[in-house]
């Protein structure tokens, strides 16, 4: 492991790696593979109820599930399931990274592999696809983030926690106390305002990051659905009356 006050990172691991306390939006780090030698033998493992989950799978296969259903997901793989999760390992050679959101009442989904780049611009010629997207204003998101080879990117910061794994390729992390390599299956943490940036040689890399909260994502009075519903030719208004009365999963307990 190497940690820093702006970054820290993990090449090999088994189970919780980090809980960052963010008090706003506490996060649970998990890694699991059987890539190194001393791990090759762990096959199962469980993440107790709590919050949702987010799974990514670097290598190899693994199966990720609860009493509800499960997914299997091969390598570049993701899943997000709603309240805690068992982990199976099914192959040799597998990575897997889970992000438990402490408080949150998450959606089962899954998706993937992931694109050879994103479908939104970013900072400095990197590309981002939002892969898990918040169900409403101001929750979480998983997010694909492509760096091309020859990034030098602007050092920056964000304004919540940040977590992923590489996916493939290779770069460094430069931040105030020194350089980082990152390489596939490394699992990264990015405290709140940590200074960092990211930059790619002779290959490009592939990162998925996880984003405790957003500012971005519907809300009642404005999603595809309200937006696109005309009543008299107008723009439908589900703030009065009868609207009110509607029952809806809240996310965030």
């Amino acid at each position: 492991m190497s940690e820093t006050g702006h970054f820290q990172s993990w090449s090999h691991y088994s189970g919780l790696l980090l809980s960052d306390g963010d008090g706003r939006f506490e996060s649970a780090i998990f890694g699991f593979e059987n890539a190194s030698s001393g791990n090759s033998s762990l096959e199962h493992f469980e993440i107790p109820a709590g919050g949702a989950v987010w799974a990514f799978c670097g290598s190899g296969r693994a199966m990720i599930g609860d009493k509800t259903t499960s997914f299997m997901l091969s390598a570049f793989q993701w899943a997000h399931l709603k309240d805690g999760c068992a982990v199976s390992i099914r192959d040799r050679d597998t990575r897997i990274m889970v992000i438990q959101n402490l408080g949150f009442n998450g959606m089962y989904s899954m998706g993937g592999p992931i694109e050879d780049k994103g479908r939104l611009r970013y900072i400095d010629k990197c590309t981002d696809s939002l892969l898990c997207p918040p169900p409403l204003l101001g929750d979480p998101c998983l997010n694909h983030l492509h760096f091309p080879a020859g990034i030098d990117q602007s050092e920056h910061t964000h304004p919540s926690t940040r977590a992923g794994i590489v996916a493939r390729g290779r770069g460094v992390c430069t931040t105030p106390d020194g350089q980082y390599d990152l390489l596939p299956g490394v699992i990264f943490f990015i405290p709140t305002d940590g200074r960092h940036k990211f930059a790619t040689s002779d290959s490009s890399m592939d990162v998925i990051a996880f984003h405790p909260d957003s500012d971005f994502g519907p809300t009642h009075e404005h999603h595809p659905m309200i937006n696109r519903t005309l009543v008299g030719g107008a723009k439908m208004n589900n703030t009065q009356g009868r609207h009110l009365e509607a029952e809806f999963i809240i996310g965030r307990r």
